[in-house]
């Protein structure tokens, strides 16, 4: 990658340290809607509440966490969000042991862990581009995201394996241990990449430099609504689908972990191939055609039958298809967010495009869990699926369709308060 050899080492730790917890994080995904349904026995409201407050830090804390990813050291924050995580997932397992566990309880749990997940996400997106540099970006997040989705491959089967053997509440504390590997590596690195400087802004002008970039560029605009429209009904329909899967697809948790890997499957191919994909049919045309496969097979999964020899393979390339397009399109897109944004802006940007797309899907977990309570569980699916395929129309505004390669894009100049310009490194 043409890194120095110190970080060249540090990328490595990063790089297996991200797979591994890549791999310990597809767990809850399965694990934390499947205790409070097979366990706490919930109803389709409630798991969509679960799953709202997993998300809903992202709706109300990213701000404040990209302010405080600008103003620290990224590494450190790092750290501390992924011991927050298995710290907060140690907890869930110990009262569900002990016989203690409630939903209200799994809920206050499950809103701490997303917190992490919020200072994790952020500071990381605002890491890589400092550790790597503007030239290794687009291989960086290309290997990153191939290990990533390499790891998540076996992910959902194994948590299934997991669940129907030692139960959801103990698979949990493998994921335990996979942040606690991460926080090891991460610990060993000594690369800082971006430094901050003193700043004596309000909080109110930080916030405004994001918003103002996020606005002005038609790049950074654009991409908004494309991923947060995605984001929306896509857990709106995951929400749904793991109540349908066992309630009326009767899936054990083994075959439901099964479909799901098809997706990771499928996410595993989409990220090799982005790097080649790019350089053979051009950014934006890869970019297009990824966000209209990924939106257009989602209707598939309500029109899988039930009780048939074909409904898992259906399923299985179904999500495949469908994080086959997630993953390539989000391959691009980070790489257009971090190379048209100055460093230091890179935890506010993020922050706010972040507090927009995730912050859709909270709103789609419950909405999707409510619609379903109402109109039933086929009915909830098929509108959240049908509903999906707009994310096209998001994308067909978008100017990214017409880049050809990241080198076409023209770096964002933003004003600081004191007249001088901050531009990319």
């Amino acid at each position: 990658m043409g890194l120095d050899r110190q970080v060249h080492r540090d990328f490595q730790l990063l790089w297996v340290g991200q797979g591994l917890a890549a791999l310990g994080t597809q767990i809850p995904a399965l694990a934390l809607p499947l205790t409070a349904i097979l366990r706490l026995h919930a109803s389709a409201g409630a798991v969509g509440v679960l799953n709202a407050l997993q998300w809903l830090p992202f709706l109300v804390l990213s701000l404040f966490v990209g302010m405080a990813v600008d103003r620290h050291r990224r590494r450190p924050l790092l750290i501390v969000a992924d011991g927050g995580r298995a710290l907060v997932l140690g907890g869930i397992v110990a009262l569900a042991v002990s016989g203690r566990l409630s939903l209200p309880i799994l809920w206050a749990l499950v809103f701490l862990f997303g917190v992490g997940t919020v200072v994790f996400e952020l500071a990381f997106q605002a890491y890589v581009p400092g550790l790597v540099g503007t030239d290794g970006l687009m291989r960086a997040n290309t290997r990153l995201q191939a290990t990533t989705t390499g790891a998540q491959l076996g992910g959902p089967a194994l948590a299934g394996a997991l669940v129907q053997t030692v139960t959801a509440p103990v698979a949990l504390g493998l994921t335990a241990v996979s942040l606690l590997i991460s926080v090891v590596t991460l610990s060993a690195m000594r690369t800082e990449g971006f430094t901050p400087t003193a700043t004596v802004e309000r909080p109110w002008t930080q916030f405004l430099q994001g918003a103002q970039l996020i606005w002005t560029n038609p790049y950074l605009r654009s991409l908004v609504p494309v991923s947060a429209c995605y984001n929306l009904f896509n857990e709106w329909m995951l929400t749904v689908y793991l109540l349908y899967a066992v309630r009326h697809l009767h899936l054990s948790p083994i075959l439901l972990g099964v479909t799901l890997a098809g997706g990771t499957g499928g996410a595993f191919l989409g990220a090799l191939l982005a790097d080649k994909a790019v350089r053979r049919f051009g950014l934006g045309a890869t970019f297009l055609g990824v966000v209209m496969l990924e939106s257009l097979a989602a209707p598939l999964v309500p029109l899988a039958p039930s009780g048939t020899g074909w409904t898992v393979p259906l399923l299985v390339m179904t999500f495949g298809a469908m994080d086959f397009g997630v993953t390539l399109s989000s391959v691009v897109a980070i790489s257009v967010r971090q190379t048209v944004t100055p460093a230091p802006l890179l935890g506010r940007m993020t922050a706010g495009y972040r507090m927009i797309s995730y912050g859709t899907i909270p709103l789609g977990a419950a909405a999707g869990g409510w619609v379903s309570q109402a109109l039933g569980l086929h009915t909830g699916l098929l509108i959240g699926a049908l509903a999906l395929m707009t994310t096209i129309v998001w994308a067909l505004w978008s100017p990214v369709v017409r880049l050809q390669s990241i080198a076409d894009l023209v770096p964002t100049t933003v004003n600081e308060p004191d007249g001088q310009d901050i531009l990319p490194d």
